[in-house]
């Protein structure tokens, strides 16, 4: 068997390939195991999630394609052990591959990343474009080497962002635009023509692990009114256990809200910065736009009860 190497390491399989396995969670996983099924190609689906899913699971037995919930290692192990002709699809996948499977002769391993590579590796890319007030995010279809999010570039789908867009809803357009790429490139990885285009890093991006958070979750009340906008939106993943609620801090003491609220004020002149907090509600006005923080918790004392050097020349009030 002869092996195409690039540049970066990727690796394309001489001949077509004989089977499919997605690994990771979700619709998009789901989609992509289908899509398979659907070419008369043999594929399975192992569910990466940290618990099963059972809506992944029922919907693969509906589609006959075998399904299986196994500790990682597990997986691995499997994948180690093939010896057929392999794509190995990473569809929304938090797990690395081990270079026991990635080095393998017979495996080509493809990975979705929720940006525009080489921007934003790691984990969360979505909410750190819109916190990073980039004016788009995206999409990137590459090949998967030792180093994490740096194989060549298979296909990339731009998405524009505005003043509206939460990490949710980014999140959501992603999945469709990640689909629709892997149409257009399912073939090509199917008879090995697709080859991986090096990313060009005209910058150094920081790698996020799960642990960071944009601005270690805690609102800064020296930001701009489209700083502050973008940290809240960034944030938002409707509920979801992505990010621990946001903070912020004044007078030695921790603030949590449930939900804001962002109100743009047109044709407006800009207003002196300040604060107002109620029994209820935390109110920011910066420039044109009224922030509401709605249902907040007071967690815990912090210091002394000093202002914090964020707030000065803020008014503030009760």
């Amino acid at each position: 068997m002869q092996i195409e190497t690039g540049l970066h390491g990727e690796k394309t399989v001489s001949g077509n390939i004989e089977k499919v396995c997605i690994i990771g969670t979700g619709k998009l996983a789901f989609q992509c195991a289908a899509l398979a099924k659907e070419r008369g190609t043999p594929v399975t689906l192992f569910d990466m999630g940290q618990k099963k899913s059972v809506f992944l699971e029922k919907q693969s037995e509906a589609a006959g394609i075998p399904f299986f919930f196994q500790e990682p290692g597990k997986v691995f192990e499997t994948l180690e052990r093939e010896e057929k002709r392999l794509l190995l699809v990473s569809a929304i996948n938090e797990r690395i591959l081990p270079a026991g499977v990635l080095e393998k002769e017979n495996i080509r391993a493809v990975n979705l990343h929720q940006a525009l590579l080489p921007a934003h590796p790691g984990r969360n890319a979505e909410a750190w474009a819109i916190f990073e007030q980039d004016e788009e995010a995206g999409i990137t279809w590459h090949d998967m080497v030792k180093k994490v999010d740096s194989g060549g570039i298979l296909i990339q789908k731009r998405i524009p962002l505005d003043e509206n867009m939460t990490s949710y809803l980014l999140f959501k357009k992603q999945i469709e635009c990640a689909y629709e790429a892997y149409q257009e490139i399912f073939d090509s990885l199917m008879d090995g023509s697709r080859k991986g285009i090096p990313q060009k890093r005209e910058r150094e991006y920081k790698f996020h692990y799960k642990k960071d958070v944009p601005a270690g979750g805690v609102l800064d009340m020296s930001w701009s009114e489209e700083k502050i906008s973008a940290f809240l939106r960034a944030m938002d993943y409707a509920g979801l256990s992505v990010f621990d609620r946001p903070k912020l801090l004044y007078e030695g003491k921790t603030y949590q809200w449930k939900k804001y609220e962002i109100r743009k004020e047109q044709n407006a002149k800009k207003r002196p910065p300040c604060m107002i907090i109620t029994d209820c509600d935390i109110v920011i006005q910066k420039g044109t736009t009224r922030f509401l923080l709605k249902n907040y918790n007071l967690m815990e004392e912090t210091n002394d009860g000093k202002t914090d050097e964020h707030f000065k020349g803020i008014k503030t009030g009760d």
